[in-house]
């Protein structure tokens, strides 16, 4: 079964009570989950990358290797914007020179842009239509908790739910650092209720270097709720308090037999405030 997954829809409620779009366009947006690499059950992933500046201009693209040791890009190209939009196909190795790689496409823009890629398994001739999404303006990540700004520990969270449970499908977690400060939290499975599931608590740190990301593979892997099916569990994203940087986080979820994918992108989801939002947090 071939499936086209376009996860990201974010809005913002207005004063008036009104859903309003957020605007995408930006100088600086970070595109994460780029990859040229083998995967599980034989699969090869392959990343495509659009980009639309209708200013037109020049947009320098940056590619940040996950895990990377250092803030320095793995590889840069700089890409004359002759239309609207740009089409890359399989950028890594069309643009960036590189064979193989997984990591995060920084984009940097003389005019506002906005940039979507689509990641898919191309063994055995294309097995599926993969997975798609927008990059996300490095302004509206989400920053790190403050006993100073007396709020709520929930509006500095991210929240991924829409699993589904092993050994039916594999989860992954991608943290994905969006700023020029190093970074480092916990990333938490919980239960349905938010408690932790009936196997006990399973709790991941990561510490991340400027525009770098980590990927937690297999974070349900033996992992049982206590409730029926397993659908319920989640995940829980957060900076350590008083961190200097900002991020974003999203899961991939994949069908263990036919590798069909698709994106959970983390969501701010604090019940107590007016704006409900999703992937933007307070920064």
């Amino acid at each position: 079964m071939r499936l086209l997954r376009l996860v990201l829809a974010f809005f913002m409620v207005s004063a008036a009570g009104y859903a309003a779009p957020i605007n995408m366009m930006s100088n600086d947006i970070v595109v994460p989950g780029a990859g040229r690499v083998a995967g599980a059950v034989g699969s090869f992933w392959v990343t495509d990358l659009w980009v639309r500046s209708p200013g037109g201009g020049t947009v320098t693209l940056e590619f940040h290797a996950m895990d990377s040791a250092s803030a320095r890009a793995a590889a840069t190209a700089v890409i004359p914007m002759t239309s609207s939009m740009v089409f890359l196909p399989d950028v890594l190795r069309n643009t960036f020179g590189l064979e193989t790689g997984l990591g995060n496409i920084r984009v940097i823009s003389t005019n506002p842009a906005s940039a979507t890629i689509r990641v898919y398994d191309e063994a055995g001739g294309g097995a599926t239509f993969g997975m798609s999404f927008m990059g996300m303006p490095s302004s509206m990540a989400m920053g790190a908790f403050s006993g100073m700004t007396g709020g709520d520990r929930d509006s500095y969270r991210y929240m991924i739910a829409g699993l589904l449970p092993e050994p039916r499908a594999r989860v992954n977690v991608m943290v994905v650092n969006t700023s020029a400060s190093p970074i480092s939290g916990t990333v938490e499975v919980l239960d349905a209720d938010d408690g932790d599931p009936g196997s006990g608590p399973r709790s991941l740190r990561f510490s991340i270097q400027p525009y770098s990301s980590h990927q937690f593979v297999g974070v349900l892997e033996n992992v049982q709720s206590r409730f029926p099916a397993g659908a319920g569990l989640q995940v829980r994203v957060q900076l350590d308090d008083g961190s200097t940087g900002s991020m974003m986080a999203l899961a991939t979820i994949m069908d263990n037999v036919s590798n069909d994918p698709y994106v959970v992108v983390g969501s701010m989801m604090d019940g107590s405030s007016s704006m409900m939002t999703g992937g933007m947090g307070p920064h």
